[in-house]
């Protein structure tokens, strides 16, 4: 049985052995965990911990009431925090603001919080964690402002969304929440092969996609180039470094056993097989650059002519690898707000503790990738956050002002 203390030893050796990050930062001054710490103080030391190699690919998953749902998401702008969604917490409404937490505000805050914000830039800051420590916020409606006291509701469980539509005969938009399903993907393509074909314009909407698996958005590739690339030519000169320790390679083993399933595409389950074989063939090896040698082929085609890619910094993982190699296609062009900038590190795996659970990075990209970037992809147009997106959505408005120019 796990204890607290046993955890705890037990991450910092994975940081030492198994993280593909720079662990410089775990020689530093430790943090000291006991267990006869409350569950809530644990898992603020551990996450203080980690937070330290600032590395958003690297993070606790808690399973109790330590961490609560508080209900609704925010975003800042300026120094207001803006309610983008209320999906529990029905006192709150899209478009309100908090003004301040537990009496502060949020200037305040963020000098206080720095290092759990992750960002100076305040559109791609994450004040969820802040919240989640919180008792009462204040919060203006209707230019009234009140004191709130902060409740907790259960987990909702994550829905996908592979959702597909014509805007008009010549426009269709798709969105895609994650790449966590290769069947998913291929369902939309093949449903609606002619509208796709015959359209001039795609819009392909990843502005909130949570990761998954590259090679279950390659499909989607063909449409986004213009002509054949092989796996190597999109990669260029990214290379890729990871640590093949025995504790990496049973976690990722088990991980892609998973992925494969009735009925996959065979240049995908192929591709899914290589990685399994690298796991087996340099199992205890620790840290050496691979060249993947990817089996797959973009079959580029010349329609639809133009394609927008629509970004935002809650794209993360394998979103961000699909907006890095679309945008090295001349029909592409990527409008809203740079993706996450996790990808310096990338291939997680995670280690269950019970209780909770550390998800780590078994794999990091050479430094002068773009994907690389803290400050994630980069957009071709950018657009800034405001609360206006809160009321229409100001990235589609400009690519149809795009759209309308051709």
């Amino acid at each position: 049985m796990w204890t607290k203390e046993s955890v705890f030893k037990e991450i910092k050796k994975i940081m030492l052995e198994d993280y593909a990050g720079n662990s410089a930062v775990v020689q530093t001054s430790l943090p000291k965990v006991t267990n006869q710490m409350s569950d809530e103080a644990f898992v603020r030391v551990v996450e203080g911990y980690l937070a330290t190699f600032k590395d958003e690919h690297l993070y606790l998953s808690v399973k109790n009431s330590v961490r609560p749902n508080i209900g609704f998401r925010v975003r800042r702008h300026e120094d207001v925090l803006y309610i983008i969604e209320a999906s529990q917490e029905t006192r709150l409404h899209t478009g309100d603001k908090i003004i301040a937490i537990d009496g502060l505000s949020i200037e305040e805050l963020s000098k206080k919080y720095a290092l759990q914000l992750l960002h100076d830039k305040v559109e791609r800051q994450k004040w969820n964690n802040v919240l989640m420590r919180a008792r009462t916020i204040t919060v203006e409606q209707r230019g009234v402002a009140m004191e709130m006291v902060l409740t907790t509701y259960a987990r909702q469980r994550y829905q996908p969304t592979y959702a597909a539509k014509a805007l008009t005969r010549e426009t269709f938009y798709m969105k895609f929440t994650d790449f966590a399903q290769e069947y998913g993907v291929r369902e939309i393509l093949k449903t609606y092969e002619q509208e796709i074909a015959a359209a001039k314009h795609l819009i392909i909407d990843v502005r909130e996609n949570y990761g998954g698996n590259d090679a279950f958005y390659f499909p989607l590739l063909d449409l986004v180039f213009d002509r054949d690339y092989t796996a190597k030519e999109l990669q260029g000169k990214d290379t890729m470094f990871t640590n093949y320790t025995a504790r990496n390679c049973a976690l990722m083993m088990a991980l892609l056993e998973d992925y494969i399933e009735p009925g996959m595409n065979q240049e995908i389950e192929r591709m899914l097989d290589r990685e399994m074989f690298l796991l087996e063939q340099h199992r205890d090896q620790g840290m050496i650059e691979v060249e993947e040698e990817l089996d797959f082929t973009v079959e580029g085609k010349a329609t639809p002519p133009a394609i927008y890619i629509l970004t935002d910094y809650y794209c993360g993982s394998s979103g961000e690898t699909f907006v890095a190699y679309a945008k090295k296609s001349p029909k592409v062009t990527i409008v809203g707000r740079p993706t996450m900038g996790i990808m310096a590190t990338c291939n997680v795996v995670t280690v269950d503790f019970g209780d909770v659970s550390l998800n780590y990075s078994m794999s990091k990209i050479n430094e002068d990738s773009e994907l690389a970037s803290k400050d994630g992809i980069q957009p071709h147009i950018y657009v800034p956050w405001t609360p206006a997106h809160l009321t229409k959505d100001v990235d589609m408005e400009i690519v149809r002002a795009l759209i309308a120019e051709l």
